[in-house]
């Protein structure tokens, strides 16, 4: 058994004022955890918050390339660095777990480990702390709620500079280079 992993010592400061400032949430938050890096400073890539205030994966997947952060989607399993997208689970996930009908009952959470920051607490708990303390209040504001499980975890690794190259003088960040939007 391999030995508990240390608490990470980077908590975002500033989640409320990106909460103010920019409708910032769980998926900015998160994003910033992990990364190490104050919320309102990764706000910018996650452009999309100015007409809806939520990440799905797409986005998120997005946020992290255009960062210069390699990452890997892996469905129903935590990651061991990174972030997690949580589905609470009900009636909206009894058929079809992965249903665009069950992705406003989801949160995304940053994991290190042993560990689970949530901005609704800005704090890093074990996952059996965040199960036992802080999901609780998510359960029972949602009606119907039963549970929990793990929606998509993005493993996160290496960070790699996000200029691939450049168009006439102008960096192309990695995630445009990969789907060709510089042309």
């Amino acid at each position: 058994m391999n030995p508990p992993t240390p608490r990470p010592p980077f908590v975002p400061w500033d989640i409320e004022i990106a909460r103010i400032n920019f409708s910032a949430n769980c998926g900015p938050s998160s994003f910033a955890a992990i990364t190490e890096r104050e919320v309102c400073r990764v706000m910018r890539f996650f452009q999309h918050f100015e007409h809806s205030p939520w990440t799905n994966l797409t986005q998120m997947r997005r946020a992290f390339a255009e960062a210069g952060y390699e990452h890997e989607v892996h469905r129903r399993e935590m990651p061991q660095h990174g972030v997690a997208l949580i589905q609470w689970l009900g009636s909206w996930t009894r058929a079809d777990f992965f249903s665009r009908w069950s992705l406003p009952y989801t949160h995304w959470v940053a994991v290190e480990g042993d560990w689970v920051f949530d901005y609704t607490v800005a704090e890093w708990q074990t996952v059996a702390d965040w199960q036992h303390r802080t999901v609780p209040s998510f359960l029972a504001k949602i009606p119907h709620a039963c549970g929990w499980a793990v929606k998509y975890g993005i493993e996160v690794s290496k960070y790699k500079s996000p200029c691939r190259g450049s168009v006439n003088g102008n960096c192309v960040s990695s995630f445009e280079s990969e789907l060709n939007l510089s042309s």
